[in-house]
């Protein structure tokens, strides 16, 4: 290609081009390196961290949610009640024997919750006393079934008041 003329003109020299030459990439600095394994290992902290933390959290809240052993106690003994309230519907107990066994219940019931032996206690005792009142309220109404030769007290009447006896008890 011809080198236009007012280029010449001008005094100007054109040098041929450099010929082409191949550039070593620039070396990464070591500091890179490091950076990107310090950042790995805060990420990894955070994370560990963070379960630790909130692992505590739920280990306390389940530790503040377990039953106390009232609960504990009160569920058992919800459940000797269920259990023969079950016996008695299938015909393994009758009225009278069912109301004897619910009245022994009732007293290992706050035996086992205050710690008093009340099983040979008389319902005049157990009603004088303000922790116990309530389950003797419940068992001077149970004697009438327990020794009457026929009584029209129903057992489910009588389950239902110890269900709510020992769910109220404190």
């Amino acid at each position: 290609m011809p080198v236009p003329e007012p280029l010449l003109a001008a005094g100007t020299v054109l040098a041929e081009p450099a010929p082409p030459e191949i550039i070593d990439p620039p070396q990464y600095s070591v500091a890179w390196l490091i950076l990107a394994a310090l950042c790995v290992i805060v990420v990894a902290a955070l994370i560990v961290g963070t379960l630790r933390i909130t692992r505590g959290i739920e280990r306390r809240i389940a530790y503040r949610a377990r039953p106390t052993d009232v609960d504990t106690l009160k569920a058992e003994f919800l459940r000797a009640v269920n259990d023969l309230a079950d016996r008695h519907e299938a015909g393994e107990l009758d009225t009278r024997e069912g109301h004897q066994e619910l009245t022994a219940i009732m007293r290992r019931f706050v035996r086992r919750t205050t710690g008093h032996d009340v099983t040979s206690q008389d319902v005049g005792t157990l009603r004088a006393d303000p922790r116990t009142r309530e389950v003797g309220e419940l068992i001077a109404a149970l004697y009438e079934p327990d020794f009457a030769a026929a009584s029209d007290t129903a057992l489910r009447d009588s389950v239902r008041r110890a269900r709510e006896v020992v769910r109220r008890w404190s």
